[in-house]
């Protein structure tokens, strides 16, 4: 799973760079793909707040993405 990184300016979490284009150039694959690890760091970062229910969605989102993911491969 992805390190979150920490802002030097403010220490919020940065922003994982989004797929360019807006993810309109993206495949099925890739965009699970992608979704898959941002669903990864904000179960993390829910986890971490003791946001036990929204990590809980967040990880079957996850692991729906991950299943098209391996679907479409």
């Amino acid at each position: 799973m992805a390190k979150r990184r920490q802002s030097q300016q403010n220490g919020a979490p940065e922003r994982s760079s989004a797929p360019k284009g807006g993810g309109g150039d993206l495949s099925r694959h890739e965009a699970a793909a992608y979704i898959a690890d941002m669903l990864g760091e904000l179960k993390s970062i829910a986890n971490g707040a003791g946001l036990t229910f929204v990590a809980y969605l967040l990880a079957m989102a996850k692991e729906e993405a991950q299943t098209v993911k391996s679907r479409e491969e």
